[in-house]
């Protein structure tokens, strides 16, 4: 039996550490939370209750055949993104007893930084010009030095996340609707996404694949634009059409996002997404949002 080390258990790795229970492999995952823990515990999984931007150098982590880093940010939280993205994942490399066989790391499509309209693969230079995007970046070099002074055997693969939906990631957007909020961002730029499934369904073919490659952009490849997303969920939510702030006003780069089209160069690894089409995980996301509507 297989484990699976998991930091940053929330949305994302959530989802990924019952998709490898399901599968029959044991996960150990990290949480700041003991009532996380505690219900981390009751769903089969192990916990170890830890604050990567401030961790105990004492702790000790089971070996593990898979690690994989799916660490959001907490705005809420006191630490900065260096301590954790950085200074958190480079102690998780160092703490580790043995070498994993992969190391997956969840980065973000912003590395890319803001094109305009153009499609950006795998092979695009990299140019974030955001805080977030920037930390990513650093992060990723950051990994692969990292593991390859200390395991040189292990594979580091960076999965580029473009922007996760899914159920229970609708609410926000559908109050902005009713309440009709201007929304940030251009209209008709592209609005690059995955739906969480199918993330999952990337993070577990990349922990089970024989060969993957080093760096692979996860995004549904039938996309739409901002106007074309947020009018069918305001038809979903029976809500008048959307309200877009005034055009070329934002507040800030993250707003902004430029009018990239983000694409993967591995059409068979898009191949295993069930909601490739960004409308119909729209229309999956959602019916299982249980929520009042």
């Amino acid at each position: 039996m297989s484990l699976k080390l998991i930091a940053g258990c929330g949305y994302l790795g959530f989802k990924a550490a019952e998709a490898w229970l399901d599968d029959g492999c044991e996960v150990a995952a990290f949480t700041r939370s003991h009532h996380n823990a505690a219900q981390f515990a009751k769903r089969g999984l192990q916990p170890l209750v830890l604050d990567l931007a401030a961790p105990d150098s004492a702790i000790e982590l089971p070996a593990a055949d898979t690690v994989l880093w799916a660490v959001g940010f907490d705005r809420t939280a006191a630490a900065s993104r260096e301590q954790v993205w950085l200074d958190g994942l480079k102690w998780l490399v160092n703490q580790l007893s043995a070498p994993p066989r992969r190391f997956i790391y969840i980065s973000s499509t912003s590395v890319y930084g803001e094109v305009n309209g153009e499609l950006v693969d795998e092979s695009a230079t990299v140019n974030p010009t955001s805080e977030g995007g920037q930390c990513c970046l650093q992060a990723e070099q950051m990994l692969r030095n990292a593991c390859g002074e200390k395991f040189p055997s292990t594979e580091v693969v960076v999965l580029r996340m473009a922007g996760i939906f899914g159920p229970d990631r609708l609410l926000r957007r559908i109050d902005d609707l009713r309440n009709k909020t201007p929304l940030p961002g251009e209209p008709d730029h592209w609005l690059n996404l995955i739906h969480v499934d199918d993330a999952v369904r990337a993070i577990q073919y990349t922990s089970t694949a024989e060969v993957v490659p080093k760096v692979i952009n996860v995004v549904n490849s039938e996309t739409v634009t901002r106007r074309q997303y947020y009018s069918r969920l305001a038809e979903l939510a029976g809500t008048d059409p959307p309200v877009f702030g005034e055009s070329g006003v934002v507040t800030s780069v993250r707003q902004r996002g430029g009018n990239k089209r983000v694409v993967s160069r591995y059409a068979d690894f898009q191949d295993r997404f069930e909601f490739n089409n960004v409308i119909n995980g729209l229309d999956d996301s959602f019916q299982r949002t249980p929520s009042p509507r």
